[in-house]
C-alpha cells in the first residue's frame, strides 16, 4: 500500500468537506420546509385523524426523516387551537434539536475523517439480527461476581427488541439467580423500555447503524462483525 501524499490528503479532506456541505443545506432545507408550516404536497398522504398523527410522530422517534414525514402529514392539526397542535408544535422544535445536534455532529465527524452513512436496512438487517449477540463482546467486572457487556450491545438489543417485538411490557428485574443486583437483566430491560413508542422500521434503521459505526476496539475483543 502506497503511503498518501499531502495533496491526496487535501484532496481527500476537500471532497469530505463538499460533501459535509451538500448534506448541511439538504437537511436545512428539509427543516425549514416543515418548521415554516408549508402545506404537504398533492399527492401526499392525508390524515385527518389527531390521534393517529401524533402516534405516528411518537413512533418516529428522533429518526429526522421519519419525524420530518410524520410532522408534515400532520399539518392539518396547526389549523385548531388546543393540545393537539401544541404537541405538532413541540414535535417541529425537536425535529429544529435534532437537525442541530446532527449538524454539530457531522462538522465533528468531518473533522475526524469520518462519514456516516445511510445503510441499506433490507439487505442488512436480515443478515445481523441473528448474529449480533454472538459477536466477542466485552465484558466489565460488576460487583458480586457479576458483568455487564459494553453500552452498544444494549443499544443493540433494545432496538433489536423494539423492531421484533414493539414496546416493552416486561416487569424490571432486579434480583439475579446468585442473589446479587441483576446488572445484566436490568441493562437490557432499560435500553428496550428506551425505546417505547419506536417503530420498527426505525428500529431497524438505527440497529443496522450502530452495528456498522460503533467502535470494535472499544466494544470487541476482536472485530468479528459482518463486513459492508
Amino acid at each position: 500500500r502506497r503511503p498518501q501524499t499531502a495533496g491526496g490528503e487535501t484532496h481527500r479532506r476537500r471532497s469530505l468537506d463538499r460533501r459535509e456541505r451538500e448534506r448541511e443545506r439538504a437537511c436545512e432545507k428539509t427543516s425549514e420546509r416543515v418548521t415554516d408550516d408549508e402545506p404537504p404536497k398533492e399527492g401526499s398522504m392525508t390524515m385527518t385523524d389527531p390521534d393517529t398523527a401524533l402516534a405516528a410522530i411518537r413512533a418516529a422517534g428522533d429518526d429526522f426523516q421519519s419525524l420530518y414525514e410524520a410532522i408534515k402529514n400532520a399539518a392539518f392539526l396547526d389549523a385548531t387551537p388546543g393540545d393537539h397542535r401544541q404537541q405538532l408544535r413541540a414535535a417541529k422544535a425537536k425535529l429544529k434539536k435534532i437537525h442541530l445536534e446532527a449538524k454539530k455532529k457531522a462538522e465533528e465527524d468531518a473533522k475526524k475523517g469520518i462519514m456516516r452513512k445511510n445503510y441499506d436496512v433490507d439487505k442488512y438487517w436480515p443478515q445481523l439480527k441473528d448474529s449480533w449477540e454472538s459477536l466477542r463482546w466485552r465484558l466489565k467486572a460488576m460487583p458480586g461476581g457479576a458483568t455487564k457487556k459494553p453500552d452498544a450491545f444494549y443499544e443493540l438489543y433494545g432496538f433489536f427488541k423494539q423492531a421484533t417485538e414493539g414496546d416493552n411490557t416486561e416487569e424490571q428485574p432486579v434480583w439475579a439467580e446468585s442473589g446479587g443486583l441483576d446488572f445484566e437483566g436490568r441493562s437490557r430491560w432499560e435500553a428496550w423500555n428506551k425505546t417505547k413508542g419506536m417503530a420498527s422500521e426505525v428500529a431497524k434503521k438505527k440497529f443496522v447503524a450502530i452495528y456498522f459505526e460503533m467502535d470494535p476496539k472499544a466494544n470487541l475483543y476482536n472485530d468479528n462483525r459482518i463486513k459492508e
